[in-house]
């Protein structure tokens, strides 16, 4: 179903879209889809029925000058597979689309962590409704206009027809998405497609229609027939209380995230009888051959029995590269017996450091929410006034190891709360080391909350602070966090945060006087080290701005620095 799947619903691209960016405009309806797939792959032929159907809820979201958000969600989603019952919780997940006022698709916001196809999936229900850009075109006359989908570009034709409604018809691929390594495709061929829908002030009330595309690899070997039926018909009742969708904020990048486990779940694992059937079958495998897929596997049944692995540890019984291997894969297995496990381990003072700092990076990996005991077990030992030299270093490793793990859980409260915890950590210290490590904690985390803190450090005495906040703010690239760092390099004596602000701001898109600026720092009055950082920040800029490249070429003609040289060279000739 995962290779089938995302081909199914990414062969239409109906009309949808709000006229009206208002929160009176929220509108929801019964929405279906029926698929029946015919594969042929290496000669051997295969066929499947894929049903999805669900309440189509559809919300406006925040609007600005230069763009908009429509927010939706696939409410009570029901998915069948040849007649059977299946379970992808991730079709419920709310979604945003960023449209500019062009009408064209910018982005899209998912209300939780979501595996790449299966944003694919969400991404094409909302491209199935797409008309957006049609808010430009007059329909009193036939249209034939150009449109992308998935699987690449194609021509279609509008009429609006005597009852006013809207038909569409794709008419034929112009250019194929092009395909893996492994594989290359034809243009798509369509030979069924016509669709009519009824669009009112602020949706659709009614759309139906078919279509039928065969898709073929370059060489034949692969050969996908797809039919499929699309029907959306607008409810009159009012929107359920109970629709995620309406309760989230305005903006997207507000929504707190959904928990893996609500939209991933597992089945009940299966552990072995007791702690010492688990660990003597560890013992008995070579953990570097056994497959990601099956440690992973057992390391979940048996997490019941995972604390029992904390004395062999300490006593050695584990070679040294099985002992990294089966460390690294229960910090992502990523459930609250592995947390805890990874927590003692490195709360425990008499194990030797590497352990207790291999323990801080498997726990890097948690996208499950940390339970509270855990989080402030971990500080208690961090603010500790009596730790060692070994031990200070392990508390900045495992302050920064928070950061990430804030960064995995963006948006969710759990998130909030610690970014919260490590900048009131920064505006209460006054230890120097500590303040270094909050501001990189921070910059790991990308919450950008917290940035008018972190800018008050761009003014601090000590040059090391000041670059360790202009890299954190550049972890954060917005318009505000740009402005601080724009600011302080007006007058950055230190060489080295002058490196520090280039390269954060190198990862914000700037404006031409911008640009400018930061190539100023590429002229020869410059240290070199300096220069080259001024180079790659322009660098950056090359996919919205080709003419970087004619600025950038006048500093090849006297150049001899070899490392200005090799900087210049990859930023002019190594986008293209």
């Amino acid at each position: 179903m995962n290779r089938v799947t995302p081909l199914l619903l990414c062969t239409l691209t109906l009309p949808f879209g709000s006229v009206n960016a208002s929160q009176e405009c929220a509108r929801w309806g019964e929405f279906s889809t029926h698929a029946n797939t015919k594969m042929t792959t290496l000669n051997t032929p295969s066929q499947n029925k894929l049903s999805v159907s669900g309440d189509l809820v559809y919300r406006p979201l925040l609007k600005t000058d230069k763009h908009y958000w429509l927010g939706l969600q696939l409410s009570s989603a029901v998915l069948q597979l040849d007649n059977t019952p299946i379970q992808a919780l991730y079709y419920g997940v709310p979604f945003a689309v960023k449209i500019a006022s062009s009408g064209d698709i910018l982005d899209y916001h998912f209300a939780a962590k979501l595996k790449p196809e299966d944003k694919q999936k969400l991404m094409a229900i909302y491209q199935q409704f797409h008309v957006e850009h049609l808010k430009q075109v007059d329909l009193s006359a036939p249209k034939i206009l150009e449109e992308t989908d998935n699987l690449g570009r194609y021509r279609v034709h509008y009429q609006t027809l005597a009852n006013q409604a809207i038909q569409k018809q794709k008419l034929s691929y112009t250019l194929t998405t092009q395909g893996t390594q492994l594989f290359s495709f034809k243009k798509p061929e369509i030979k069924q497609d016509l669709f009519t829908l009824n669009i009112t002030d602020c949706w659709i009330s009614e759309l139906q229609g078919y279509n039928n595309t065969l898709v073929e690899s370059a060489k034949g070997d692969i050969n996908i027939n797809v039919y499929q039926t699309i029907k959306y018909k607008q409810k009159q009742q009012p929107i359920a209380a109970d629709i995620a969708l309406m309760s989230l904020p305005l903006s997207p990048q507000q929504w707190p995230q959904l928990p893996q486990s609500s939209v991933y779940p597992k089945p009940k694992p299966v552990p072995l009888a007791s702690a010492k059937s688990f660990t003597n079958l560890l013992l008995s495998k070579d953990l570097r051959a056994l497959s990601t897929e099956a440690l992973l596997q057992l390391i979940y049944d048996n997490q019941i029995h995972l604390n029992a692995l904390h004395s062999l540890i300490k006593q050695g019984t584990f070679e040294d590269k099985q002992l990294s291997r089966l460390l690294l894969m229960i910090g992502k297995s990523d459930f609250t017996y592995a947390h805890q496990l990874l927590a003692d381990l490195y709360l425990d003072t008499e194990l030797d450091a590497n352990q207790r700092f291999r323990s801080l990076m498997a726990l890097k990996y948690s996208e499950q929410p940390l339970s509270p005991k855990l989080v402030d077990s971990i500080y208690s030992h961090i603010d500790s006034e009596e730790l060692t030299t070994s031990d200070e270093k392990l508390a900045r490793t495992a302050l920064m190891v928070l950061g990430v793990i804030a960064s995995n859980q963006a948006g969710s409260e759990f998130a909030q709360s610690l970014t919260a915890s490590l900048a009131d950590r920064l505006v209460t210290t006054r230890d120097t080391k500590k303040q270094a490590t909050l501001l990189t904690a921070l910059g790991n985390s990308a919450d950008a909350t917290h940035q008018e803190s972190i800018s008050k450090f761009l003014r601090n005495d000590d040059a090391k602070l000041r670059a360790k906040a202009a890299q954190a703010l550049g972890n954060m690239p917005n318009e505000v966090s740009l402005g601080y760092l724009e600011k302080s390099l007006k007058n950055e004596p230190n060489t080295d945060t002058q490196q520090a602000l280039l390269s954060a701001m190198g990862n914000n898109q700037l404006s031409e006087p911008q640009i400018d600026k930061v190539i100023g720092f590429a002229q020869k009055q410059q240290s070199n080290t300096v220069r080259v950082a001024a180079i790659n920040a322009a660098a950056k800029q090359m996919p919205h701005n080709q003419e970087i490249k004619e600025k950038l070429k006048p500093l090849l003609k006297q150049e001899r620095d070899q490392q200005v040289l090799r900087a210049l060279m990859s930023a002019i000739h190594g986008h293209n």
